[in-house]
């Protein structure tokens, strides 16, 4: 009897154990690491060559700009008909390489040199000379702007007035050094959001007989009140607060 209990007892036991070394080798698998109490394995080392995330180069400055880059960079940069896309990834492409104090011009030309073929790279790299010549004039345009920060318990129509006159002055420059046709699919949409925003501050600021306030700002005013008067101010101030970030930004060096 001893003899067969022990049998049994040697047969649960090794069960037992065949049971817990599976489950170790499931982990195993399952994680792609070893189990809990392992040897770790040695870490990757990163390379410029390999894929790009967070953390993975040394110097900040590096790395965001890298990241920029390569996050434009996997965006097709021509349309169908073989023509250059002038879209927001291009937009972002190029601040990655010439926005800030430092501008990577020729980095970005042996970059566009690499992906195009003519006449898409010679626009390519026409249009990248146009937009740093921009960015030096903005940069110009900005030093020499006096705008006081908006009060964050609400923005006066003096100050939209002046926020207004300030991005108009700007969108006059795009359209100018640029053109129609870049500066509407690199800033359209920003510009139209925020004109709208300034706007409805300053009229919402205005007294009710004056010439700018019809019938319908009265009608939501009468049914909104407070509501509508905290909510575009929100708007504005979010705007404002876009626009006095670029008057601080640092453009690229003169």
């Amino acid at each position: 009897m001893a003899t067969l209990l022990d049998s049994k007892f040697g047969l649960g036991l090794a069960c037992v154990l065949c049971a817990a070394a599976g489950a170790m080798g499931v982990v195993w698998l399952r994680d792609g690491g070893p189990p809990p109490g392992a040897p770790a394995l040695p870490a990757k080392v990163a390379s410029w060559d390999g894929p790009l995330g967070p953390g993975a180069l040394p110097a900040p400055a590096a790395a965001d700009f890298k990241q920029m880059a390569a996050a434009a960079g996997e965006q097709p940069l021509l349309d169908d008909a073989g023509r250059l896309k002038i879209d927001p990834a291009l937009h972002r492409l190029y601040d990655a390489y010439l926005k800030g104090s430092a501008p990577r011009e020729q980095e970005l030309r042996a970059w566009l040199q690499r992906r195009l073929a003519q006449p898409a790279l010679a626009q390519a790299q026409t249009l990248a000379a146009d937009y740093l010549r921009y960015l030096h004039a903005e940069a110009a345009l900005r030093a020499s702007e006096r705008i006081a920060p908006p009060d964050p318990s609400g923005m006066s129509a003096a100050q939209a007035e002046q926020m207004q006159a300030w991005q108009e002055r700007r969108a006059q420059l795009r359209e100018r050094m640029l053109g129609s046709a870049v500066a509407q699919a690199w800033f359209g949409s920003e510009e139209a959001d925020c004109r709208t925003a300034l706007a409805d501050l300053r009229i919402m600021r205005m007294p009710a007989g004056a010439e700018e306030v019809d019938s319908n700002e009265l009608r939501a005013r009468r049914l909104h009140g407070a509501m509508l008067e905290q909510r575009r101010n929100e708007k504005a101030q979010a705007c404002a607060a876009q626009l006095m970030d670029r008057l601080a930004s640092s453009g690229p060096a003169a």
